[in-house]
């Protein structure tokens, strides 16, 4: 009978490593917080092999073992500290531990997705999960960033990377195509996401543009990527300088908002500007310069603004 017993507890420890197995070792490697419901198999342990709630001080209250702290603790520590209490009482006890139920698990997903915020794990969740979780990526960009706190443990990724912060602290990071994890199969797909972590979608990158068009030698755009703005006699310089039925007088400058609405404009002389008469002017991202022909009028009613901000020349960047 005695050895009956033994095999039916044994068969019990098996159907609870059958979970954990299915997770990986990292799932040994999650953190149990408060309110989680944990499972238990202890080999000869019947009253210890089941289901346990962590209560919110982060205790388990156990059957020989009495009070314990687990919450802070990952699984596979929790695991190694039952096993030490149980030393007490049994010759070379087996304990597994895996998490039946998270309760306070939270993952943030931010930037591009569809509904972005904080999400509670409720069972293994991979990338591909905590995105879809957020409603799917929405005019994203071309890559996700995973960021874990350095107490919970390393990303199982081959690119990622420590990056320490204020005060000593460090982080993991990790940069994936987003293609890839949104295909559902593969590393970066799979990868499985801890509590506390923050998914970031990133969004479409907005180009920090001037634009000249009109009466220049080349019309086209100029990119600022390392400095903010630009000054009106340089972007003219780089178009080639006016032509010679320019009317830089009555030139116009329009600034178009990122939702491509006009919100300014303004007329300057241009050839006062450029011969150092008047002061020169710095232009902004978003800023439209129209140099129009003699024929103002004419030239304004033929002059699309989304055409001076689209499929323009790119001059250089700057």
């Amino acid at each position: 009978m005695r050895g009956m017993r033994r095999v039916m507890a044994a068969c019990g420890l098996l159907a609870g490593l059958l979970p954990r197995l299915a997770v990986g070792q990292a799932g040994r490697e999650v953190t149990i917080a408060a309110d989680d419901t944990l499972m238990l198999q202890v080999l000869n342990g019947e009253e210890l092999s089941k289901e346990w709630r962590v209560a919110s001080s982060g205790e388990l209250n156990l059957p020989l073992v009495g009070r314990v702290k687990v919450g802070g603790l990952t699984v596979g520590e929790c695991e190694q500290l039952l096993t030490e209490r149980l030393r007490r009482y049994q010759h070379d006890p087996q304990v597994t531990v895996y998490v039946q139920e998270f309760r306070s698990h939270p993952v943030s997903v931010v930037g591009a997705v569809e509904k972005p915020g904080v999400y509670q794990l409720k069972r293994h969740t991979t990338l591909f999960d905590a995105i879809v979780l957020a409603g799917g990526p929405k005019e994203a960009g071309p890559t996700v960033m995973l960021t874990r706190a350095e107490r919970s443990g390393p990303i199982a990724h081959g690119r990622a990377r420590t990056k320490l912060g204020e005060g000593g602290s460090a982080s993991m990071e990790l940069v994936v195509d987003l293609k890839d994890v949104m295909s559902g199969r593969g590393p970066e797909a799979e990868l499985e996401v801890y509590p506390d972590d923050v998914v970031s979608v990133a969004t479409v990158k907005q180009l920090r543009l001037v634009h000249l068009s009109g009466e220049v030698n080349r019309p086209g755009s100029v990119e600022l990527v390392q400095s903010p703005t630009m000054s009106l006699v340089k972007l003219v310089a780089l178009a080639g300088g006016l032509t010679k039925s320019a009317s830089a007088g009555k030139t116009m400058i329009v600034h178009i908002g990122e939702d491509g609405v006009q919100t300014s404009a303004a007329f300057v002389d241009l050839r006062k500007v450029m011969s150092g008469k008047t002061k020169d002017l710095e232009l902004m991202p978003g800023d439209v310069v129209i140099v129009p022909a003699n024929t103002f009028l004419s030239y304004l009613q033929t002059v699309s603004i989304p055409a001076v901000s689209t499929g323009m020349l790119l001059l250089g960047r700057f």
